[in-house]
Order: C-alpha cells, then structure tokens, then sequence
C-alpha cells in the first residue's frame, strides 16, 4: 500500500512538472511574437524599371522599407517573387516562375530601415509591341504588395 502511494505521488509530481515546463514554453512564445514588427505595405516600396535591349527584357525589382523600423519578411519558398506580362489582349506571354523548380522552405529576409533589396531578372525573346507588366512580392506579410507597369517595345528594343 505505501508503494502505491509512493508512486502515486511520484506521478503527481512527474504530471505538475510537465505541466509548470510547458507554461513558460508558452509565454516565451506569445514574448516573441509580440516584439516582432508588422509589416505595414505602405512602408515598403515596391519599384519596378524594365530595360529593353534588342529582343530581351532586363526586370529590376527593388523593395524599399521607408519606416524607422527594421521589416522581417516571411517567404513560403525561395521564390521571393512574381513576373507576369500580358499582351493588350491579356494574354498572358511570360510569366517568371513557369517552368521553374523553388524549395519548399520558410525563409525570412530582414530589410533594415532606409535600405533595400533589389533583383534582376531577365526575359529573352520579347517582340515588339505593347506589354503590361506586374510583379508581386510573394512574402507572407506583403500581401497585395503589386506593382504594374506599361512597357511599348519597337524593332529597335525600347
């Protein structure tokens, strides 16, 4: 009998420690999440200039944090972003990630205040004509985060 309360007690204890362990698991979860910074789309500015030279479209793509805070930007995969250009009949002609392979992984990027972060990407083949351009940062935080763009490109390249 006083093994059975032995034990009994010992499992009481062992249930109460596990119980006290995963409270201040829990509370250092919620500390953390309140001490990251929102990212507000209004303080990120999304440029986009595309340069035409002969039968290819260079993209540059530069997001600007206009706050006084550091943004942390939370991605789904290494895809950071998206191209998409349409003829003026809205049929769709390039699109970035068509035909391409990302890792599946959450990848953050942090942009400090007043800084950026710019890519390149480029389009071969293009023809003359008139091209609406969009691109869209894919990060969990910046959604809607747009920008489109007209492009009129002749046989010359611009």
């Amino acid at each position: 009998m006083a093994r059975s309360i032995i034990l009994f007690s010992m499992m009481i204890m062992f249930l109460f420690g596990c119980t006290g362990g995963n409270e201040n698991t829990a509370n250092t979860l919620v500390e953390e999440k309140e001490g990251e910074v929102k990212v507000e789309i209004d303080e990120l500015e999304l440029m986009v200039d595309v340069n035409v030279l002969r039968n290819q479209a260079e993209f540059i793509i530069t997001l600007i944090n206009n706050s006084s805070e550091t943004k942390k930007l939370d991605f789904s995969s290494s895809q950071k972003y998206e191209i998409i250009v349409t003829e003026q009949n809205n049929q769709e002609v390039y699109r970035y990630s068509e035909g391409k392979m990302f890792a599946q992984a959450l990848e953050s990027t942090l942009i400090k205040p007043a800084e950026s972060i710019k890519w390149e990407e480029i389009w071969e083949g293009i023809k003359p004509g008139e091209y609406e351009v969009e691109v869209s940062i894919l990060s969990q935080d910046t959604e809607g985060l747009i920008k489109k763009k007209t492009i009129h490109v002749t046989e010359e390249g611009s």
